[in-house]
């Protein structure tokens, strides 16, 4: 999957603002499929992966890391 301006589908990543259930900080994207179809299971368990890196590394040197792959 790629992120898409077209909609296939969307990921949306909710963070809760001020107040019980109240995500006023929510953002979203759309996903292209490609050749390489992911289940949206592994693409949870990719989120997880990098967002448990972001405790051992800063987002510019993760990003960075990722691009070259």
């Amino acid at each position: 999957m790629k992120v898409a301006d077209k909609r296939w589908g969307e990921v949306t990543i909710k963070k809760q603002g001020n107040g019980k259930n109240k995500f006023d900080n929510t953002k979203s994207f759309s996903i292209e499929q490609t050749d390489t179809n992911y289940t949206i299971e592994e693409y949870r368990e990719i989120l997880e992966i990098t967002t448990n890196l972001t405790s051992k590394m800063k987002f510019e040197e993760l990003k960075r890391r990722l691009k070259q792959c």
